[in-house]
């Protein structure tokens, strides 16, 4: 464990390097700070001896306002203290909420895949609180107080040296628990925090599936979910309280034998005449005073190796690697005409199969129709062409070029994308629009609505463009959604177009809107189609026909119906009835 503490050290201090002017001045003050402490237990003796004892006057008028001047002194520099680390504390939060953050956006969608969002979250809040406070209230603090505790240690060695040693007889008596405390406050906090983030989870799905909650009466159900992770996370913590409220009563016992044995040693030395009740006072003020650093040397033994357990589990998501990384010699992928090519491409989910052998050829402004069951690969081979996932095996050539040998940007940024289920921020109506292509004018992103049939509903908003539509686009029906989305891509103006049930919330007049702007944006430009509806499927060059993962039929509507195979099933099923519609 002390290895393990030392390695996770070594690895925060190139963050805190760029602070250390900062932290060198909070170590600074922390000196004085503690040394006030021992400068107010020394003043117990000539305060009993000269003033009490020996009635001297100008002692009295002295003491006092040394004792005011020390606890100025002492509030003056801890204030410095707490607000120069305190300084750190934010600094580093920011940078590895940053670090996070940028991390989570390089990683491929594998990776969220098999993460739960809410532990992702509590990594980027909780944990990283943790890191700021094993720096600040943790390591720091025992600095403080061990230069405090070394101050009244040299008041107890000055006024009684033969005392001195016999009250720190116990102080190892003292590390001991301190230690075993900390070990398993470290253990807990690890398991708080995985729990937090299953809360989280909880919280994240709560919300954001609350219509199909209400609609299937799941409230109870969710409720009693919700209420025994809970109960599993009180029971971590409630062992975490205990070790915390065990520790102080069980120093305050070993703090009372140690006060046990100096009264009676000190107090039979002064019955004796080999010492004076000043000395023996101030003696007494600063062992009782020595208890304070002691009890908080402890409490930021447990803030330390809880922070650590917070600094392991940040670096464990830096250190994760993602499984789809752009080669050190990539190269800029040009502007593009637009020939895709699926060389033989098998892909698996693990070790589920998903495509297998896909071969076709699709020429520049060649507009593909991929149809089958759900399920059979559709969504996954398109999603190949953009390297969302990599090939199990086989190549994806761009114009020649393999997506694998090429930088991301210069790839995506050729690609416009619309999903069955679009995902619009918690932003402006403009700002949905214009992230397809950033910098562009109002003039633009309006055409891209008007060629999206977006324009009309969105004057009729309560600030038409400037309008915020609320996380997930929340004050928007669905076929709104899918209609920003569409013009979203509509803007992007790329040379491959990517179409997965772009229309699917559409109603027919929606769709009749922008089925003619969408033809004139697909005029010249590469693009596949993925749709149930068969006035979509209609407009494809070529129909290409999957069934459990691979192409089982190509060809034109008619010239696969004409052959009576799985199109002529799908359509029998399922498309006709568009027609009808």
């Amino acid at each position: 464990m002390i290895k393990n503490s030392i390695i996770l050290y070594k690895r925060l201090v190139p963050f805190v390097i760029p602070y250390w002017k900062k932290f060198v001045f909070a170590m600074a003050c922390s000196v004085p700070a503690g040394l006030c402490s021992t400068g107010i237990a020394y003043l117990v003796k000539p305060a009993l001896d000269e003033v009490f004892l020996k009635k001297d006057m100008t002692m009295l008028k002295l003491i006092p306002l040394a004792i005011i001047a020390l606890y100025a002194t002492r509030g003056v520099f801890e204030f410095l203290f707490n607000y120069a680390l305190g300084s750190i504390g934010q600094h580093l939060m920011r940078t590895f909420q940053n670090l996070i953050y940028a991390h989570l956006q390089m990683m491929p969608l594998s990776f969220f895949s098999k993460s739960r969002t809410g532990a992702l979250i509590t990594r980027i809040t909780n944990d990283v609180t943790l890191i700021s406070g094993a720096i600040n209230e943790g390591l720091v603090d025992i600095f403080k107080e061990a230069v405090t505790a070394a101050g009244l240690i040299g008041v107890l060695f000055k006024q009684d040296s033969k005392l001195a040693l016999v009250s720190l007889l116990i102080l190892p008596w003292m590390l001991v628990p301190i230690w075993r405390f900390a070990q398993k406050s470290r253990r807990f906090s690890t398991k708080g925090q995985e729990r937090v983030g299953r809360i989280a989870t909880f919280i994240h799905e709560a919300i954001t599936g609350c219509r199909i909650v209400k609609a299937f009466c799941m409230e109870e159900y969710e409720i009693k979910r919700f209420q025994e992770e809970n109960l599993r996370l009180m029971k971590i913590r409630l062992k975490r309280l205990r070790i915390r409220a065990l520790s102080g009563p069980l120093m305050e016992f070993i703090g009372g034998i140690a006060g046990a044995a100096v009264i009676f040693y000190g107090g039979y030395n002064v019955l004796n005449g080999t010492s004076t009740p000043g000395t023996f006072f101030s003696f007494v003020a600063a062992l009782l005073m020595l208890y304070s650093p002691a009890r908080n040397a402890s409490t930021a033994l447990q803030d330390i190796q809880e922070g650590l357990a917070g600094v392991q589990r940040v670096f464990d998501i830096l250190d994760t690697q993602p499984d789809l990384i752009e080669k050190p010699d990539a190269r800029v992928l040009p502007p593009v005409k637009g020939r895709v090519r699926f060389q033989n491409v098998s892909f698996s989910y693990g070790s589920v199969q998903v495509l297998r052998n896909i071969d076709i050829d699709v020429a520049p402004g060649e507009i593909i129709a991929l149809v089958g069951v759900t399920g059979c690969g559709k969504t996954t081979m398109v999603n190949l062409i953009p390297r969302f996932y990599d090939v199990s095996s086989g190549a994806v050539l761009i114009d020649g070029h393999d997506v694998r040998e090429v930088t991301l940007h210069s790839l995506r940024s050729q690609i416009a994308l619309v999903s069955q289920h679009p995902f619009i921020f918690n932003d402006t109506v403009f700002n949905n629009i214009a992230c397809g292509r950033l910098g562009c004018s109002p003039s633009e992103v309006i055409a891209a609505a008007q060629a999206a049939a977006a324009h009309d509903f969105i004057l009729e908003m309560p600030a038409g463009y400037d309008t915020v539509v609320g996380k997930h686009g929340q004050k928007l029906s669905g076929g709104q959604r899918q209609r920003i989305a569409i013009a979203r891509a509509i803007l992007k103006n790329a040379p491959l177009f990517i179409f997965d049930e772009a229309t699917s919330s559409l109603d027919s007049e929606a769709e009749q809107h922008i089925q003619y702007s969408l033809a004139q944006l697909m005029h010249g430009k590469t693009t596949f189609i993925i749709s149930h509806r068969l006035s979509t499927i209609l407009r494809a060059h070529r129909i290409v026909v999957l069934a459990a993962g691979a192409i089982v039929e190509t060809g034109t509507h008619d010239e696969l119906l004409a052959r009576g195979g799985e199109y002529a099933k799908l359509y029998s099923v399922y498309l006709q009835d568009d027609i009808k519609t």
